[in-house]
């Protein structure tokens, strides 16, 4: 969109940009200047898989995003999640809560049968 000065050059209006602590006042949650600035150089990963990162500009030292690039991370984000969902949806059901791996807890067993024979042992040998 450009306006037209009648005493100079044509000019551009850009959108505003918007400092990470200016951004995080206005994102919803009110999340931390720093975790804004994860969501810009490490996105978030969504339930999908896949990693939603908030655009940005550098100048300089600082880093800008905008209001409508903020609003376009949500809908990526929200999204991403909502074809996982769809897509759980679609196979046999709700899946159950993955279980803890049965080795982790055969080896705390063992530990503890090992740790309770050792004890055992220098009761013994104490002579009690």
């Amino acid at each position: 969109m450009t306006d037209r000065d009648p005493h100079g050059p044509a000019t551009v209006r850009v959108e505003e940009h918007l400092s990470l602590s200016e951004a995080c006042k206005i994102a919803p949650g009110r999340p931390s200047t720093n975790c804004v600035w994860r969501w810009c150089r490490r996105g978030v990963l969504s339930r999908s898989g896949e990693r939603v990162h908030l655009r940005h500009v550098r100048v300089g030292g600082k880093i800008f995003t905008t209001a409508s690039w903020l609003d376009d991370f949500s809908r990526a984000l929200a999204e991403a999640d909502a074809k996982y969902f769809r897509q759980n949806e679609d196979d046999a059901g709700p899946q159950p809560a993955p279980s803890r791996p049965k080795r982790r807890r055969q080896r705390f067993e063992q530990h503890r049968r090992d740790t309770v024979e050792q004890a055992n042992q220098e009761l013994e040998d104490a002579g009690l």
